[in-house]
């Protein structure tokens, strides 16, 4: 008796890997340098892509002076979900290098081909972002008892040992979960916008980047908060540039890490 032949499952396509490189301490002062370069190429974009981030940045400040619980949480966490802000940036120095013309509807159109797997990811950058806000609302709410402290209350951490334990347990958290949120995503949102590929896979690829090169990423991330408080310092008329060319710097940094 002859028995049927077992059909073979179709094979499964697999998520493709992406090979990462070595860099060195210069690498991420090389990357702002042509950060630099692209603002002065599309000074126009540049600015109103860092106007309108900057002018998010302000309202978040505004919300501070009359819910400062919830808006010292959100101006924080626009450092979490910076890299999400920051796409159109990434397609307008993908376009350079392309020597094409960079412009709001082109980056649109890529934005809109991308729409999944860069809305998968944008989800849960906005899931920690609101996770860091509640938490951040809880460690004050548990120091003052109250949920609604003033902004009196938040200049009076300054002037006794456990208002600062409070502000070190807030900052301490904060660098852990942006720690944890720069190694999954320093390269990825880039990874997404270039080759389509899931967001899983550009977790695992900027992971493995990250990690491949621990002291350049320590520097770049080092240097990401540092011009990011340098912009917050200028009452964030600062961002307005200081985004963009952190942007096309971390666009630069993508092609460095990812091949």
């Amino acid at each position: 008796m002859t028995h049927p032949v077992a059909q073979t499952p179709a094979a499964v396509t697999a998520a493709p890997r992406f090979e990462t490189s070595r860099v060195d301490l210069r690498a991420p002062f090389r990357w702002l340098r042509n950060g630099i370069d692209d603002f002065r190429q599309i000074p126009g974009l540049s600015l109103l892509y860092g106007g309108i981030f900057a002018a998010l940045c302000f309202g978040v400040y505004a919300l501070m002076q009359t819910v400062p619980w919830y808006g010292l949480g959100y101006l924080t966490g626009l450092v979490v979900i910076g890299p999400f802000l920051a796409s159109g940036l990434y397609v307008a120095s993908r376009d350079l290098e392309q020597r094409v013309q960079p412009s709001i509807g082109g980056t649109l159109r890529l934005l809109a081909q991308r729409a999944t797997y860069l809305g998968l990811f944008s989800v849960l950058l906005a899931l920690v972002m609101a996770a860091w806000v509640r938490f951040s609302a809880l460690v004050f709410a548990f120091h003052f008892s109250t949920l609604s402290p003033t902004a009196q209350a938040y200049t009076s951490l300054l002037s006794s040992p456990d208002g600062w334990a409070v502000l070190g347990l807030f900052f301490g958290i904060g660098f852990l979960l942006a720690a944890v949120v720069f190694v999954i995503s320093a390269t990825a949102i880039p990874l997404i916008l270039d080759k389509d590929v899931d967001f899983v896979t550009a977790m695992q690829t900027s992971y493995r980047a990250v990690t491949r090169n621990p002291a350049p990423m320590a520097l770049w991330a080092a240097s990401i908060v540092a011009i990011t408080a340098l912009g917050l310092a200028t009452l964030f008329v600062g961002l307005a540039v200081f985004f963009p060319v952190l942007g096309y710097a971390t666009w630069h940094s993508y092609r460095d890490l990812v091949k």
